[in-house]
Parts: structure tokens; C-alpha cells; sequence
């Protein structure tokens, strides 16, 4: 309890210090939330996209797949009777009729499946129902890739500006703490004469930058959840905007990353004091 009471009691006393480290803390929360929310919020994104890109099928023409015109080449038809027909299984969750039997270019007729991995089975089952050989059964990869490609590129540009926040930001805060401790050799002195061992000490360290750390992280989260969303639409390239939300796992992952690098600073910092022994801090202090 004397520890965390005196630790507690120290960052009133050293206010500039603090201050100081909780603007860099603060900072490197902030640019974390709002780079990890992008980044959550566009992976669900792409997953999501994938399943319903990969449970969509359509039928179209070889001719028309090779790049040629709807008819050219092609001897057999498929009737909107045919796609009734094909619509009528149990491999589907629904299907969307194009215009002019269904095969006019860009509003093909699109069958919605119950399941991705369903596409050999429901293929089989047109061809017993009466699809030409001469038709190909395929997913709109192109159309997937021309979605996701911004998506995509906006989740790359948000990990690579985490992965920068974290690595600067562990620097700087690692270095202000081992400043920031050269300045309270005395005082751990002092400490360690009166009896306290170095755990408590190193302890009594950790919770005075674990508290900072927590208030800094609940204003983050809220300037970094208020931030992310406009960030996110200044790099979005893609038409329309995406809606950034943060969700309790990437609240949750924010707070281990934050306590972990307030850990490290604090143990590499730390880690320097605790060589000395009290005898050498207060000779070196007269």
C-alpha cells in the first residue's frame, strides 16, 4: 500500500515531468487507435467482401468470357425459364435476375450461395438441368479485385503507420523514462537506504507510469475514435466512405500494446537505477 501511495503522491510533485510523458504517451495512443481501428475495421471489411464475393456465381457465355459479344459463336441460349429452373436448389440462398434474360453486359443474373465451397455441386446441378457445355459457370473475380484494391491499400498504409507510431513512440517514451529516472537518483536513493528493496522500488516506478498511461489512454481513445474516421476518408481511394468503428477487441488490444510498451520504458529505465547501490546514489548526490 506505502507503494502506491507514494507513488501516487509523486506525480503531483513532479507535474512538468509528467506532463511532459503524458503528452507523449498520449500522442502515441491516439495515432494507435486510430491506425488499429482502420486496420480492424478493413480486414472485416475484406473478410466479409470475400465471403459474399465467393458465395456469388454467374453464368455467362464462353465467347463473352474470352472477351467477344453476347451471341458470337455461341449456338446454344439459356432461357429465363432455364434460370428459374437453375434458381429452384437447394445449394441457394436467393438469386438476382439480370436485365434481358439476364445476360445483358454488367447486369448478369447472379446466384447467391448457401455456402462458397457449394459451387462444384450447384454447377453439376445446372448441367443436369440443362446448362450448355458452351457456358461457363464463374465467379466476378475482376469485379472482387477492383472493390478490395482500395480497401486493401487503405489496410496497408494504416498497418505501416502503426507499426511507425509503435516503434517511434517506444523510443521516445523509453528515453524520457531514463532521463526522467537520472533525475530521481536521489530520491531512489534515499529509498533504497530507508530499507526498501529494489523490487518496490522498480514497482513504485512502474505504477506511477502505469497511472499516467491510463489517463492518457482514456482521452486517446475517445480523440483517437473521433480522429479515425476522418483520417480514414483522407486516404480512402475509393469511392464513397468507409465507417470506422471501434469495437471492445481492438479497445483491448490498444490497452496491452500501451501497458507493454509503458513496461518496457519502465524496465529499461529502471533496470539502470537498480545497479547502483543507495551508499554510491548519495555520495555521488554530495
Amino acid at each position: 500500500m506505502y507503494v502506491i501511495e507514494h507513488a501516487l503522491l509523486n506525480l503531483g510533485k513532479n507535474k512538468g515531468r509528467n506532463i511532459l510523458l503524458g503528452i507523449i504517451f498520449f500522442a502515441v495512443i491516439a495515432s494507435a487507435v486510430i491506425a488499429m481501428s482502420i486496420f480492424n475495421t478493413t480486414d472485416v471489411i475484406i473478410e466479409n467482401a470475400r465471403i459474399e464475393f465467393n458465395s456469388m456465381v454467374q453464368i455467362r457465355p464462353q465467347s463473352r468470357q474470352m472477351g467477344g459479344s453476347a451471341g458470337n459463336n455461341t449456338t446454344s441460349t439459356v432461357s429465363v425459364d432455364d434460370l428459374r429452373s437453375f434458381s429452384e436448389s437447394e445449394y441457394l440462398s436467393g438469386w438476382q435476375l439480370g436485365a434481358g434474360g439476364g445476360f445483358a453486359r454488367g447486369n448478369e443474373t447472379i446466384f447467391y450461395l448457401k455456402s462458397p465451397d457449394m459451387l462444384s455441386a450447384f454447377e453439376t446441378e445446372m448441367r443436369e438441368k440443362g446448362l450448355p457445355d458452351d457456358w461457363r459457370v464463374f465467379r466476378d473475380e475482376a469485379a472482387y479485385n477492383r472493390m478490395l484494391k482500395p480497401i486493401e491499400s487503405l489496410k496497408d498504409v494504416s498497418l505501416t503507420f502503426l507499426l511507425i507510431v509503435l516503434i517511434f513512440g517506444a523510443s521516445i517514451m523509453i528515453l524520457l523514462s531514463v532521463i526522467a529516472i537520472r533525475e530521481r537518483k536521489y530520491e531512489i536513493g534515499v529509498l533504497r537506504a530507508m530499507g526498501l528493496k529494489k523490487q518496490k522500488v522498480a514497482l513504485c516506478l512502474w505504477v506511477e507510469t502505469i497511472a499516467i498511461t491510463f489517463v492518457c489512454f482514456v482521452i486517446g481513445i475517445f480523440v483517437g475514435t473521433a480522429l479515425a474516421n476522418p483520417v480514414s476518408n483522407a486516404l480512402w481511394a475509393g469511392d464513397g466512405q468507409i465507417s470506422i468503428a471501434l469495437d471492445a477487441i481492438t479497445t483491448i488490444q490498444i490497452l496491452g500494446v500501451t501497458v507493454l510498451l509503458a513496461s518496457i520504458a519502465g524496465a529499461v529505465s529502471v533496470s539502470r537505477i537498480t545497479k547502483y547501490e543507495p551508499i554510491k546514489i548519495l555520495m555521488e548526490r554530495n
